[in-house]
This record gives C-alpha cells, sequence and structure tokens, in this order.
C-alpha cells in the first residue's frame, strides 16, 4: 500500500499509556491553537520537527498536503486580509500537525480507539471512526489498482477524455464503497458485533505517564502565558 510509505519507525512515545498520549495531545494542541506569538509557535515547530527528526523525510511528507490545504487560507490576502493573521494560522496548523504526528499518528487504529473507548469517548464515534480509517484505504486501494490497469492499457492523460475517463473510474470506486457496505455490516453481524468497539489493547497507567501529562500541561501553559 502507496500510504506505508509514510508510516513512521521510531515512536518516541512508544510504551506510554495510549491514554497519556491522547489527553496530552489534546491539551497541547488546544494550547496551540490559542497561541498569538509567532515566535513561541515557530518554535513548537522546530522542538516537534526535532522529536521526528529520525522520521524526518516522513514528516516532510506528512506535511505537505497539510500544508496544500493551508494554501488556501492566503486566498483572502488577494482581497485585502492581512497576510500577519493568515502567517499566523499557517504557523498553529503546523504545529498542532506536529503534535499530533508525534503522539497519535505512531499509534495504531486498535490502540486508539481502545484508548477512545477506555476515556469513555461515545462508542458509536469510535466505531465510526474505525469504520472509516478501514474504508479510507479500502477506497484508496482500489481506485490506485484501477488507475494501474488504465496504465496498462497505455492510457496517457494528455486528453481531456483520458481525465473524464479518470474521473469516472474514481466516481465508480465510490459507488463500489456504497454497495459493499451492506455486505461489510453482513460480516460485522455475523461475527457478533453489537455496536461497540472492543478493547484490544491492556493499558497500565505508570508514573512515567503520570510525568508526561504533567509536562504536556505545563508546556501548554507556558505557551498560553507566552502567547
Amino acid at each position: 500500500m502507496y500510504l506505508d510509505r509514510l508510516t513512521y519507525r521510531n515512536d518516541i512515545f512508544k510504551g506510554f499509556d495510549g491514554r497519556c498520549r491522547l489527553i496530552s495531545c489534546v491539551v497541547l494542541i488546544m494550547a496551540i491553537v490559542n497561541a498569538t506569538a509567532v515566535l513561541v509557535l515557530i518554535g513548537v515547530i522546530v522542538i516537534g520537527m526535532l522529536v521526528l527528526f529520525r522520521d524526518l523525510r516522513i514528516t516532510l511528507l506528512r506535511l505537505l498536503p497539510v500544508n496544500v490545504i493551508a494554501l488556501a487560507l492566503w486566498l483572502p490576502v488577494l482581497f485585502g486580509l492581512k497576510a500577519g493573521a493568515v502567517f499566523l494560522y499557517t504557523l498553529r496548523i503546523n504545529a498542532a500537525a506536529l503534535v499530533y504526528m508525534g503522539f497519535i499518528i505512531p499509534m495504531s487504529i486498535s490502540a486508539i480507539a481502545s484508548s477512545l473507548v477506555t476515556l469513555k469517548v461515545p462508542g458509536k464515534l469510535v466505531v465510526l471512526l474505525v469504520l472509516t480509517y478501514r474504508d479510507i484505504f479500502l477506497l484508496f486501494d482500489r481506485f490506485l489498482t484501477a488507475q494501474k490497469s488504465m496504465r496498462l492499457r497505455t492510457t496517457i492523460y494528455n486528453h481531456p477524455h483520458q481525465w473524464r475517463t479518470l474521473s469516472a473510474v474514481f466516481a465508480s470506486a465510490i459507488a463500489s464503497a456504497v454497495f459493499r457496505s451492506k455486505h461489510i455490516w453482513t460480516a460485522l453481524t455475523l461475527r457478533g458485533f453489537d455496536g461497540t468497539f472492543p478493547v484490544t489493547v491492556a493499558f497500565t497507567w505508570r508514573k512515567r505517564d503520570t510525568a508526561l501529562l504533567a509536562i504536556s500541561i505545563a508546556c501548554a501553559v507556558l505557551v498560553l502565558l507566552k502567547g
């Protein structure tokens, strides 16, 4: 799978309780989105890059779509919006993304879901998260398979007709995903699915988890005070 190339191989928070990682991530992101000091946000980005330095290439590849989306924020600048405000939003987006990449991205989807269930997050939201995650990968694989078959048939995207064909393939992949949802529900029901996500990971809150959460809260307060 193409997205496997963006999988982190080094997890600096490996061994910490998943609940601690989730809470720490939320606390830090809440502080980042309320920060107003440019230097503080740049400092968070630099620290995040240093933490993820061993997987720097993967981090930069993951930041690429984040900044492509952030480019949309710069369009109002053409109509009089101050560039300084947009630059501040861009820094917040990158800082929050780096915090998320450090704490959450290296975790498996089952560990994330189990942590959310243990934290009493509504079960329907957890199930929706897991199924969405699974279907996105299936849809992406199906689209890549169709695109590969088109290339084997010497399809070259240099004519509007070929691009219309590619869009039709993408629409077909989405439509098939809708029809496949019924089969997925039947398969889940036959396996005894009752609408809740079972906790598959054992959690043990240790002293280091308390220390990490305390450090995260202290950093969040510092960001708010300096910002």
